[in-house]
């Protein structure tokens, strides 16, 4: 079976999953909850920002431009939350604070340090031209124009755009369902006794159900289940009717006891299996009934790359995503040699580090093999070699993606 390109399997699983999904239903949250959330509809401002015309400096609004040497008498104040109600005889002025509102009869603001003050007047060591230092109302966003869009995913940032315009709440979409369970006789639990000799304890699962965390996203643990094909249908087809997604780790590749795969075509259809990728070449992906399923590869590395790779943006896409986020790479230059097998996109765990001229450096954190644990928890990068690069001396620049919280 020819191994499927990174690139290509990426863009088969958003275009099948964008034509297929079923949008979650929408609730509505206070916006200072909403923060990776996904809105389930446009965001349109209800009033102008700015609401009124604002002064932009603590000065004197004057109804006019005025030149230096001119006199002004000081006729009332306008504070912020306190604005000035009365009227303006001609040669006079208001006192204004930052934020204040300009009253309609004056037109430009000049800053308090272009005047000299004393018996109620303020003469001009500076001009002022018309319209200075004034925040017009709907400069910024007009009433009823849209600021965000349906399928956003709400950013902290958003909130405060949001809270701006005076929006307490926000319609998004609901949290969807998620299971989570692995397979395989030599498992056992986390938190039990140190294993006899022939078993492991399961990793895998309490990783996934970290990283979902992030998600919004409801997740249902369903434990482990034994290596027969019989145990693995039953929870399937329990976790495919009542779940809308469905994560796997192990079980996928071709060994005889590996009964997931099989499991999966008798209960709906597998539309992916095996990727140009290292680690992670076993990676399925398919439905069960309502349920897409994400089966990753029972090696710990495997599965941790995988998820980065492929189940972050399917899961936003679930979740009602439109604007999917893109990792964040850029290009440094490689400390040491580094070494390449042919044929597959390699996810190489790395350190990386910018030298005293701010140039990034990086090199590979300890060995690469899949069961290799330590290293990922080491490692605050990868380093992302195509499927045709060769091995790469020192001094080569390469591509490196950071690690989701490794760097402020």
């Amino acid at each position: 079976m020819p191994l499927t390109p990174v690139a290509e399997l990426q863009k088969q699983m958003r275009e099948r999953i964008a034509r297929c999904r079923r949008l979650p239903e929408s609730e509505t949250v206070a916006v200072a909850r909403a923060v990776g959330r996904v809105l389930a509809q446009d965001v349109l401002a209800p009033a102008c920002l700015p609401h009124a015309d604002l002064s932009a400096m603590d000065g004197y609004a004057l109804p006019e431009a005025a030149a230096a040497g001119s006199v002004w008498k000081v006729a009332g104040e306008s504070a912020a939350g306190h604005p000035f109600t009365g009227s303006l005889n001609e040669g006079e002025c208001i006192r204004i604070m930052t934020g204040a509102v300009v009253p309609p009869c004056c037109r430009t603001v000049l800053v308090q340090e272009h005047t000299e003050y004393a018996d109620g007047c303020i003469t001009l060591t500076h001009g002022v031209a018309g319209r200075a230092n004034i925040r017009y109302r709907g400069e910024e966003i007009a009433a009823g124009s849209r600021v965000l869009n349906k399928g956003r995913i709400v950013r902290e940032a958003d909130v405060l755009l949001l809270a701006a315009l005076g929006l307490g709440e926000v319609a998004v979409y609901r949290k969807i369902k998620v299971a989570v369970l692995s397979t395989g006789d030599e498992l056992c639990e986390v938190g039990t006794p140190a294993p006899s000799e022939g078993c492991i304890y399961d990793s895998n699962r309490p990783m996934l159900m970290a990283r979902l965390a992030q998600f919004p996203i409801e997740i249902v643990d369903l434990k482990q289940v034994p290596d027969n094909l019989e145990d693995v249908l039953h929870v399937l087809d329990d976790a495919a009717q009542n779940h809308d997604a469905v994560i796997t780790s192990g079980g996928v590749s071709v060994g005889d006891y590996d009964y997931m795969r099989e499991a999966v075509i008798r209960l709906g259809a597998i539309h992916h299996y095996q990727v140009a990728m290292k680690p992670g070449k076993p990676f399925v992906f398919g439905q069960m009934l309502q349920a897409w399923y994400f089966g990753l590869p029972g090696n710990p590395i495997s599965g941790f790359v995988g998820f980065d790779v492929f189940l972050k943006n399917a899961l936003w896409q679930l979740c009602g995503a439109e604007e999917l986020p893109e990792p964040l790479r850029f290009t440094a230059t490689l400390a040491c040699d580094v070494r390449k097998s042919g044929g597959r996109t390699e996810f190489q765990r790395a350190l990386i580090r910018m030298d005293e001229a701010g140039n990034w450096l990086a090199e590979p954190c300890g060995a690469q093999d899949s069961h290799r644990i330590y290293g990922i928890s080491r490692a605050n990068a990868y380093l992302i070699l195509p499927a045709d690069s060769p091995s790469l001396p020192a001094g080569s620049r390469v591509t490196v993606q950071p690690f989701d919280g490794a760097f402020l």
